[in-house]
């Protein structure tokens, strides 16, 4: 809860730092000389969506309403991720690029021309939430640190698509629990009739290698 806190005011704050300007003007290389002073778009601040994929399986531990034995049994370890990340340009300019100026209100050009370079950039990101249909189906909000590093492409001014490598956190069931798979947990001489996920004595949160695919929208 607290990242989702933090991603919604930081898209406050950026609404807020740039609310006085309508939008941008791509302008021509010949146009941003004659007013001079261009500037190059270098470290990039961003908020994406993507998919993430775990290299290793992942388990979903239940009880039997039934008969109590323990319903062990793998899921996807397919992720939907909302993250931030932070790029800068490598190669700067070998690839092309194009020069923009900021529009006020009223439409008008304001400030220096910048020049935003196309191509590869070097991004490292931070998972805000993670949601993941292991665990029941009902989907598991990620609130571990996590996130990696890869490489992203730009395209115009403010998209850039990125594929990172990743160690994301999950929620998992301990290893002795793969013993018990089919079979009747005692607890005290009593048959175990639930697993909560927040018991540690059953899960635990894992760090999983993986691999993300993620559409950055800039914000700077």
């Amino acid at each position: 809860m607290k990242k989702v806190t933090a991603f919604l005011t930081l898209i406050f704050l950026t609404n807020f730092v740039f609310g006085q300007v309508e939008g941008t003007k791509e302008i021509s290389k010949s146009d941003a000389e004659a007013v001079g002073n261009i500037k190059t778009k270098g470290i990039k601040y961003g908020i994406s969506f993507g998919f993430n994929r775990a290299f290793d399986k992942l388990y979903d531990a239940r009880i039997s309403p039934i008969d109590t034995t323990l319903l062990l049994q793998k899921t996807s370890n397919v992720s939907f991720l909302l993250s931030t990340s932070v790029s800068f340009p490598i190669l700067k300019g070998v690839f092309g690029g194009k020069y923009y100026r900021k529009l006020d209100l009223a439409g008008n050009p304001i400030g220096d021309p910048y020049f935003v370079p196309t191509g590869l950039s070097v991004i490292s990101s931070l998972n805000l939430v993670t949601f993941n249909s292991a665990l029941g189906g009902a989907g598991l909000f990620n609130q571990k640190l996590d996130g990696g590093l890869g490489l992203g492409y730009i395209f115009g001014e403010n998209v850039q698509i990125a594929i990172t490598y990743e160690m994301i956190s999950f929620r998992q069931p301990r290893d002795f629990l793969k013993n018990y798979d089919g079979k009747v947990i005692k607890v005290n001489n009593q048959n175990l009739s639930s697993l909560a996920i927040d018991n540690n004595d059953y899960f635990i949160d894992k760090y999983i290698p993986s691999a993300s695919f993620k559409v950055v929208y800039i914000l700077n």
